[in-house]
């Protein structure tokens, strides 16, 4: 469970995959954040990153309609400090470029784990409390 008990980072998670969007919700309820969006596609994550004013947002590489380098670089535009965490299992060392290039705050390889995720988490509190 995460230090801070009073207070609960707003995350996004962004995966076609029911069952990855799932998983990532439960790992993160466990860290004590709260879920306020999940979208299956770039797109909407996009559409729900406007709305929902997510503080960290985790987007899978491999998506349809709109991929999760693409959302990247929508959502920089519109807010280059957001915490975005890329989640993939095509690590390949051109799209970590491209997504350290967009400022990307975190990459996560899959499978997922609490401890990686533990992890993100961490470094975004820590990013917080000393900006």
């Amino acid at each position: 469970m995460s230090d801070s008990k009073l207070y609960s980072p707003r995350v996004m998670i962004a995966d076609d995959e029911q069952t990855m969007r799932t998983l990532l919700g439960d790992l993160l309820r466990w860290e004590g954040c709260e879920v306020v969006a999940k979208a299956a596609d770039g797109l909407e994550a996009y559409d729900l990153f406007k709305t929902k004013k997510p503080e960290i947002i985790f987007l899978d590489i491999n998506m349809p309609q709109e991929d999760g380098i693409g959302a990247l670089k929508k959502i920089r535009a519109d807010d280059p400090k957001v915490f975005i965490c890329m989640v993939s299992a095509d690590a390949y060392p051109e799209t970590v470029k491209e997504a350290v290039a967009q400022g990307v705050s975190g990459f996560i390889v899959k499978p997922l784990s609490q401890t990686r995720v533990h992890d993100v988490v961490t470094n975004f509190l820590n990013k917080r409390n000393n900006s």
